[in-house]
């Protein structure tokens, strides 16, 4: 059987990417639609690490696909990853220090980063290793346009709390992406971009969860005032109280 013969996708996929009303799904729109399906389901631990994922009938029957589309899923998944596949066995879900976590296709698929305990705070673990840092750099290096543009985004947070969740956290991505520039360190600038998608999870979860927005605010200002002032070990204070305080309204409701 091939695509285009496939029969119509399940309501479960379908769901995750709608198609055109009265128009067939291309191979290509199957292919990713599987991919994200699968993919959804081991980032959401319907599916564990360890797990045999079920016989290729059962799959291509409960999608809805041809074989030739859940093959070359899985070739995905494996490349990113998230499955095994061995004679004699079948595909395996990868244990999870061999997930590509950081790969903004692989976070897309996952269906609730922000209840994902264990990324979030490895998340926060490894911002607390790059971001205090960059702060300190920034109030050595940064330049006045720097400084401009971390006060354009912290003005956008200013505006946005408490109406607009989404553009705070636009903002509040927009603050640390251009505290990070301010650095002038191109490893740490590259290192903020691999985390950019994970970032807009946790911004969007902890200012959902804050008790304190002025509390937080007054923070972001006071990591914009160091940095204006070239005060290095203030920024670097302040970046790590900002730090402490996602991490207390994360661990609240964890």
């Amino acid at each position: 059987m091939d695509d285009g013969n496939a029969t119509e996708p399940s309501p479960e996929l379908a769901g995750l990417l709608p198609l055109s009303e009265g128009r067939p799904a291309s191979g290509g729109r199957i292919h990713d639609s599987v991919v994200r399906t699968i993919g959804a389901w081991i980032l959401g631990a319907r599916y564990k690490p360890g797990d045999v994922l079920p016989r290729e009938d059962d799959l291509t029957e409960s999608l809805g696909v041809s074989r030739t589309s859940l093959r070359e899923a899985v070739k995905v998944l494996c490349a990113k990853g998230l499955l095994e596949a061995r004679p004699r066995v079948g595909v395996r879900v990868q244990e999870r220090k061999h997930w590509r976590l950081l790969d903004p296709i692989v976070l897309g698929w996952h269906p609730d980063l922000t209840a994902d305990r264990e990324l979030i705070i490895g998340l926060i673990e490894a911002r607390r290793i790059i971001e205090p840092a960059a702060a300190e750099l920034a109030a050595r290096r940064g330049t006045a346009e720097d400084f401009d543009a971390i006060e354009t985004a912290y003005l956008g947070m200013e505006r946005a709390i408490p109406y607009d969740l989404a553009a705070c956290c636009e903002s509040d991505l927009a603050f640390h992406r251009a505290l990070v520039d301010a650095s002038r360190n191109i490893v740490l600038r590259n290192l903020i971009g691999a985390v950019e998608t994970a970032l807009r999870a946790s911004f969007l979860l902890t200012t959902s969860l804050m008790e304190n927005q002025a509390k937080t605010l007054s923070v972001h200002k006071a990591v914009l005032e160091s940095v204006r002032a070239r005060d290095t070990a203030g920024a670097r204070s302040a970046m790590n109280r900002l730090l402490d305080l996602a991490e207390e309204d994360y661990r609240r409701v964890a």
